[in-house]
């Protein structure tokens, strides 16, 4: 299971890393030079967030190299945006961010984030499921289809897991925002459609035939019958 003890902000003050100190005991919080990110390796015990404008280069930039660099491949990336823009949300996500969070940063809205996150992180009773040929450990965070493993990221892990663990029932967008470990704020439904479509593309590559179908109007479902 991923274990949360890293918190880095590119931008912010000492009521930020209060706030977050003050409830999340275990967890490191520090205000980070953007530049010194691309000379560290980061684990998935490790979230960052990015803002969208940085002094030396675009953020969005920096997300792209982390991710391309192998430096952070596995590291949890929000990108704080200035303003509600749709192209700018998708332009995050395609980059490589797991999510998006509208700033400036402020404690109560950031303490709300680490809420949802930790909620979407407590262990299931089985962490081990199957269905047909798959099987899904919620501890390794590992699919495995007809015995080889599937290159899943993690937000696609979680969406896959949840249904699974839930099949044959119709969940809204605003439900698994919650899977994601976001907050339920209704400007992140779209997020769950580009990792909904990530997960669906990478199941039909690998010809795996449990694929959540969209519900017109209503969200998603996993069909075992």
């Amino acid at each position: 299971m991923l274990k949360l003890n890293r918190l880095l902000l590119t931008s912010g003050g000492l009521d930020l890393i209060n706030s977050i100190s003050d409830l999340f005991y275990s967890i490191q919080v520090q205000i980070v030079d953007p530049d010194s990110l691309l000379s560290q390796a980061f684990d998935d015990s490790t979230w960052i967030f990015i803002d969208w404008l940085l002094p030396a280069m675009a953020g969005i930039q920096l997300v792209r190299l982390l991710r391309a660099s192998g430096l952070g491949e596995k590291v949890r990336i929000s990108m704080v945006l200035p303003d509600q823009d749709q192209e700018m949300q998708m332009r995050a996500l395609a980059a490589g961010a797991d999510d998006y969070i509208i700033g400036p940063l402020n404690p109560d809205q950031l303490i709300d984030r680490m809420k949802a996150y930790r909620v979407a992180l407590t262990p299931p009773d089985d962490p081990v499921m199957t269905l047909g040929e798959m099987t899904v450990d919620t501890n390794a965070y590992l699919v495995r289809f007809r015995g080889k493993p599937l290159p899943l990221k993690v937000n696609e892990f979680r969406l896959l897991a949840h249904f699974v663990r839930h099949p044959d029932k119709v969940y809204t967008r605003g439900n698994l925002i919650g899977v994601l470990g976001k907050s339920k704020d209704v400007n992140d439904e779209r997020t769950v459609d580009v990792w909904m479509s990530r997960l669906r593309a990478t199941l039909r590559h690998h010809e795996v035939p449990y694929v959540p179908r969209t519900v017109r109007a209503c969200g998603y479902i996993l069909d075992t019958a």
